[in-house]
């Protein structure tokens, strides 16, 4: 056998194990779906100044595969706001796709503590924008891969 069966060969092997482990991990991970971070980071971050409601909300995606095509978009406020029915706030979650209209929308109040909102995106990659409505906010905006 000569050098470059050899090489040709161990190249052949190292991208085998290397897809088998892309795909092993996939699977493995498949209630985490990946995305890319945004500019923004994990925080919607309110602009306005309304008075002791303050703090930025946590946003979190979250898929399982008992439920596909389904995303969870879970808002953990860190502050007052949105922590109680006195600091209450909308929140709206945009997500776009390849399902015509192609661009959906769904608000919801956040007004005491962590809130979980399950979003219809389907199944595939979907843009979701999450935001605070009608107050200005510094919104965040990632690609999440749905099972």
């Amino acid at each position: 056998m000569t050098f470059r069966q050899n090489a040709v060969r161990t190249v052949a092997v190292s991208a085998a194990a290397g897809v088998i482990a892309l795909f092993a991990n996939a699977v493995a991970a498949a209630d985490v779906p990946p995305r890319t971070p945004g500019i923004m980071g994990d925080d919607i971050v309110q602009l306005d100044n309304s008075g002791p409601c303050n703090g930025p909300i946590h946003v979190d995606f979250e898929t399982s595969a008992s439920r596909p095509g389904d995303l969870s978009v879970l808002l953990t406020p860190r502050g007052t706001f949105g922590a109680s029915p006195a600091c209450a706030t909308n929140i709206q979650v945009d997500w776009i796709n390849g399902i015509s209209p192609f661009t959906h929308t769904l608000r919801v109040p956040v007004d005491n503590g962590p809130t979980r909102v399950d979003v219809p995106t389907g199944a595939g990659v979907s843009l979701v924008n999450v935001s605070n409505f009608p107050l200005r906010a510094l919104a965040i905006s990632s690609y999440v891969l749905v099972p």
